[in-house]
């Protein structure tokens, strides 16, 4: 079960830059700057930053993160009846941020989720898994950890966290479970944080109100669905047919940088024509 939180002066620097990252990327996506070596720039720096950096700087090498974070706050809730205030703020203060930016915390602050990004860009074939697949998965895996909590108070996921990878304190089980995630990254984009991750699943909940997202001028639109192609989930597929509910968001601007018609795709608040609502998935 994960440990109890401890709010310290490294923590608050992570804190403090996950912020900051956040910020960046809300500024190189409402200008349309996030190309793919801006991007790749940002991967290979935030799995050091994130991953490595504050790994090492931490004691007993274990920096907080969505997930271990998330997962702490239901088990002091469901096992011990406690609230930690401290680490409750956390979670809220993450998921504020991804009202204010869809996903864009996962998308550029996660180190696991960098991590899987940067092997997901080595040339293999590439399999984009539907999302009602990807998230049926989720929600069980969800319910299944939530229900084992309540049951025999025991969270099974810390036996398989492959967060530990930057810290190089991987049990064998989670050490196979971590280099499987790896392999299978090579082919589907981001597979524990579409398949598994438990704060994925509550974030994509509220993602669903974000603040700034994807926007779709269809008045400018030329209808070449170059910004579908280009996003690694099926997230645009969604926007697109201006769907109500939309699969995960990592803002990782693959959408803007495709798109060949300046104005026509937006990372803002509001559309700035009425959507064409409905229709199948592209």
């Amino acid at each position: 079960m994960p440990g109890a939180f401890e709010f310290g002066p490294l923590i608050a620097v992570q804190l403090l830059l996950w912020l900051m990252v956040v910020g960046v990327s809300v500024y190189l996506l409402r200008r349309r700057r996030v190309s793919p070596k801006v991007r790749l720039g940002f991967l290979a720096g935030g799995v050091l930053v994130f991953g490595v950096l504050i790994t090492s700087l931490l004691p007993e090498a274990s920096p907080p993160n969505p997930v271990s974070g998330l997962r702490s706050l239901l088990a002091g809730l469901v096992v011990r009846g406690q609230l930690a205030l401290p680490l409750a703020g956390m979670i809220l203060g993450l998921l504020a941020l991804v009202w204010l930016s869809n996903k864009s915390i996962c998308g550029w602050g996660c180190p696991l989720g960098l991590l899987q990004e940067l092997f997901h860009r080595i040339p293999t074939p590439k399999w984009r898994a539907p999302f009602w697949v990807s998230n049926s998965v989720r929600v069980a895996v969800f319910l299944a950890l939530l229900g084992s909590l309540v049951a025999i108070g025991l969270d099974w996921m810390g036996s398989i966290d492959p967060f530990g990878v930057f810290s190089l304190s991987l049990s064998p089980i989670a050490a196979g479970f971590t280099a499987a995630l790896l392999a299978a990254s090579l082919f589907v984009y981001r597979p524990w944080c579409q398949f598994l991750c438990p704060f994925g699943l509550v974030g994509w909940l509220v993602e669903q109100f974000s603040f700034l997202r994807p926007r779709i001028d269809r008045s400018q639109c030329v209808g070449c669905k170059k910004c579908v192609a280009a996003c690694p989930t099926q997230a645009m597929a969604d926007h697109y047919t201006a769907r109500k509910l939309h699969a995960d968001c990592y803002a990782c601007g693959a959408c803007l940088h495709a798109c060949p018609k300046e104005g026509a795709l937006t990372w803002g608040r509001r559309p700035a024509t009425d959507p064409q609502p409905g229709g199948p998935r592209p």
